[in-house]
């Protein structure tokens, strides 16, 4: 009987054990297949938004570049991402002084990126240096009309120019984030501190806008200028009425 009870109990932790070498295997194996599926996804976005293998995409690199690159057997990521730095010096040392000065450094990791089709890696890597070359191409079309701002331009705020751009960045105020943060008193102060003419400017919606560009909500900033642009129309008719 003990014996009995013992085979038992020894069968049942081998159960148990295969059980969770069982559970770990098809959580390997489903886990793999989903991190496929998403690198695949991410490849497929990266060629239904822009040109396979469009140099372009690589900061640094633009059309008499990657005329350049295309003349020299370079015209897919893949064989970029293949060169060595000298080899790629070689091939810019041989379109004189403005192409010899180049750093083709930079472009190899990139090109390794967007070769295997890490979109979302390869944003991240370019917006190092603040702006994405890549989000800019894939995205322009969400952007209704920004795509020609960079990115932390606070021109992209109605109501906000060079000149009071300038005023803003010297206050410490240099980001979409930093600007939606601000304080309209000390927004305010930094106009009034400028002179007359930059008191006429209405701040009171720049720290929204500046949240919705910081948070990639184009449509959103959009409406928002539209219906600011429509009540300056009306009230500027209102004032030549008055006028009149």
């Amino acid at each position: 009987m003990n014996f009995f009870i013992l085979q038992t109990l020894i069968l049942l932790l081998l159960s148990f054990i295969c059980g969770l070498v069982l559970a770990k295997f098809i959580k390997r194996r489903l886990c793999s297949r989903a991190a496929l599926k998403a690198g695949a996804a991410q490849s497929v976005h990266l060629d239904a938004a822009i040109e396979t293998n469009y140099l372009q995409i690589i900061e640094g690199i633009g059309p008499k570049m990657e005329a350049v690159l295309n003349e020299n057997g370079v015209v897919t990521w893949s064989q970029l991402a293949a060169r060595t730095v000298p080899e790629l010096q070689d091939i810019l040392d041989k379109y004189g002084n403005k192409y010899q000065i180049i750093d083709p450094a930079p472009w190899l990791e990139q090109a390794r990126l967007a070769a295997a089709g890490k979109v979302e890696d390869l944003i991240k890597l370019q917006k190092i240096d603040g702006v994405s070359k890549l989000e800019n191409l894939l995205y322009k079309d969400q952007k209704s009309g920004f795509a020609r701002y960079s990115q932390d331009d606070l021109k992209i705020v109605e109501g906000i120019g060079p000149k009071i751009e300038v005023l803003l960045n010297n206050a410490g105020i240099q980001t979409w984030r930093a600007l939606s943060q601000a304080q309209l008193s000390a927004i305010k102060k930094i106009l009034r501190a400028a002179g007359p003419k930059y008191r006429l400017a209405v701040p009171e919606s720049w720290m929204l806008q500046a949240k919705l560009a910081d948070s990639g909500e184009w449509e959103r900033l959009k409406q928002c200028q539209d219906k600011l642009r429509d009540t300056r129309s009306i009230r500027t008719v209102r004032q030549t009425a008055e006028a009149v």
